[in-house]
């Protein structure tokens, strides 16, 4: 194969690679309508990076494997009672998964692949493998108190990760024969990059996202790594569906020639690193960290074309979907190291417009920070004057006739004998914190038996005798059992409590302290002005978690949660920009 000048194109021979949808980004939808927008803040639809849902909640499941992959992720291990199982499950993945070989990216300062890609890139997510030293240090701390990461992984501090990965990638694979030493380091720099660019002609590679896929590589040698390219489209079969391109120290590689020296001469004109839009969202998103990821405001558009395209969205609600989706701006999130835990963070606006509904309010800190110092979980969110139509019309605009809307509220009407929305607005106040005690009895809750079980309700109001007899009312109409009583009672600083245990009840009316708690406030470092938030102490009686999962027979799984401290989840808004961040922090 001959040698092309080290800023051209490498052109392979044969065979077939076709680019996909990056890891992280989920499949299409299998629903007709327009996908409902969930909790705080209202506005257009999430980037599909972040999932449906909440912004910043975790993304979908991805459809293919990016260019290069081989093989399949092990299938998952066997999870506990529902309780364990999900926490579990969810901690397993983010910190056991991803974590376990994640340490090693780190979006730190110097050239990031961001400066190959056009300004006008929908979607990107750029790594380091060759972190600074700090982020690496405390990224090892924290991986190294679970057992599962040095039985898995084995990385010593010294190791090159380039090399874990690579032979992850080509190991038992037909290009087995490429050596790393001799045919990749001397070429291979340490940052890359995933991007959806929009198409400039024709079907996109992934219409879902409204684009084509592109992988940047640095490049210290071009002239290496065009024979590694050729070498690697023989042994591959990848033929002239692999394409790629060398300039200024960095090689796009995606499944043609021409779109990748289109990349690099639009880059060139002005590139994403450059971008204003860019460089406000990875800003809001916090300092740098191990990955970093971005949608651009006419993500949004591109991802809702798409999917009417292929019909995934009715074309009632076709314009609906197109109108609030040009009203994105973007948004940005960074995963890093910090302060001993392991943190994500996500930005994007908080709302479309001065006359957007708005869902909640930024009371939650408060509300949960006035609850028992020794609370083991807790779940607030902070209501806005005005919610409860703010959530039909997201409930309507998720392609839910509204006459079905007003039948489901006229059968809960009837089943409650409460009147809508008056009872549960006074129900609910201006926020709700559901919280268990660290002496709660798991086994009790899971088989139904509530009561006496130290688990309550917190709501912003003063209302005490309403909302008692709003809770006699339900107690009457479902299957409660008689004897129970919920012990509604007023509480502190204008609250109203109530749980089947009356001491708990005296606790979250008199006690304080939560908001104190060194362990709360790791992981939820700032109280002020957040709408919602979930915190859970995996210390609490002694380290529940890990004694359930032991009492399941999961005793691997219990080994790789016991060193977990705390987990928080808040979304915090600030100028109209809401920030959700998710942190993990360990006992070591």
């Amino acid at each position: 194969m001959s040698m092309q000048p080290p800023e051209g194109t490498g052109r392979p021979e044969e065979g077939s690679t076709q680019p996909s949808a990056p890891v992280g980004w989920p499949q299409h939808p299998q629903q007709q309508g327009y996908p409902q927008q969930q909790g705080y803040p209202q506005g257009p639809p999430p980037p599909p990076w972040m999932g449906p849902g909440e912004y910043g909640t975790p993304p979908g499941q991805p459809p293919h494997q990016p260019p290069g992959t081989f093989g399949q992720p092990p299938a998952p291990r066997r999870r506990g009672r529902w309780i364990a199982g999900g926490i579990a499950g969810v901690l397993g993945l983010s910190l056991i998964g991803g974590g376990i070989w994640a340490w090693q990216a780190y979006f730190a300062t110097g050239p990031q692949a961001a400066e190959a890609l056009p300004a006008d890139t929908l979607f990107y997510v750029g790594l380091d493998l060759d972190p600074s030293g700090q982020q690496k240090l405390a990224a090892l701390d924290f991986l190294e108190q679970f057992p599962a990461f040095d039985e898995e992984v084995g990385l010593d501090r010294d190791d090159d990760v380039r090399r874990e990965i690579f032979d992850g990638i080509v190991g038992g694979s037909a290009c087995d024969d490429l050596d790393f030493d001799d045919d990749v380091a001397p070429w291979l720099g340490d940052r890359f990059g995933v991007a959806v660019v929009p198409s400039s002609g024709g079907r996109p590679q992934v219409p879902a996202l409204g684009g084509d896929v592109v992988v940047v590589v640095q490049v210290d040698d071009a002239d290496g790594a065009e024979a590694a390219m050729d070498d690697l489209a023989d042994c591959s079969g990848a033929g002239d569906e692999l394409g790629w391109s060398i300039d200024g120290g960095w090689m796009v590689v995606t499944d043609s020639d021409a779109l990748a020296e289109d990349v690099l001469a639009d880059a060139a004109e002005g590139s994403l690193a450059s971008d204003d839009t860019y460089q406000r969202w990875v800003e809001e998103a916090g300092d740098a960290g191990i990955l970093s990821a971005y949608a651009a405001p006419d993500s949004a558009t591109r991802v809702v074309e798409g999917l009417v395209d292929d019909g995934l969205i009715d074309a009632a609600y076709e314009d609906e979907a197109l109108e609030s989706a040009a009203d994105f701006e973007g948004a940005a999130l960074t995963l890093r190291f910090a302060d001993g835990g392991l943190e994500l963070e996500a930005a994007t606006q908080a709302t479309t417009g001065d006359d957007a509904p708005r869902l909640t309010d930024g009371t939650a800190g408060d509300l949960a920070s006035g609850l028992p110092g020794d609370t083991a979980a807790v779940a607030a969110v902070g209501l806005a004057d005005g919610w409860y139509d703010a959530l039909l019309e997201q409930v309507e605009a998720s392609g839910v006739d509204r006459d079905e809307i007003d039948d489901a509220v006229a059968d809960l009407e009837d089943e409650t004998g409460w009147s809508l929305p008056d009872d549960v607005e006074t129900l609910l106040g201006q926020g709700v914190a559901l919280s268990v005690g660290a002496g709660v009895d798991l086994d009790a809750l899971e088989n139904g038996d509530i009561e006496g079980a130290e688990a309550g309700a917190t709501v912003r109001s003063s209302d005490t005798d309403a909302i008692a007899d709003l809770v006699d009312e339900l107690l009457t109409s479902t299957d409660a059992p008689r004897d129970l009583d919920l012990n509604v009672t007023e509480g502190d600083d204008g609250t109203t409590v109530g749980s089947p245990s009356a001491g708990y009840a005296d606790d979250l009316a008199t006690s304080g302290g939560l908001g104190g708690s060194d362990l709360f406030r790791d992981v939820v470092p700032e109280t002020d002005d957040v709408h919602a938030l979930l915190f859970v102490d995996f210390t609490a009686d002694g380290g529940w978690l890990a004694d359930l999962l032991r009492d399941e027979g999961d005793d691997e799984i219990a080994d790789n949660v016991e060193p977990l401290a705390a987990l928080g989840l808040s979304v915090r808004v600030e100028d109209d920009v809401a920030h959700t961040l998710l942190r993990v922090t360990t006992t070591g």
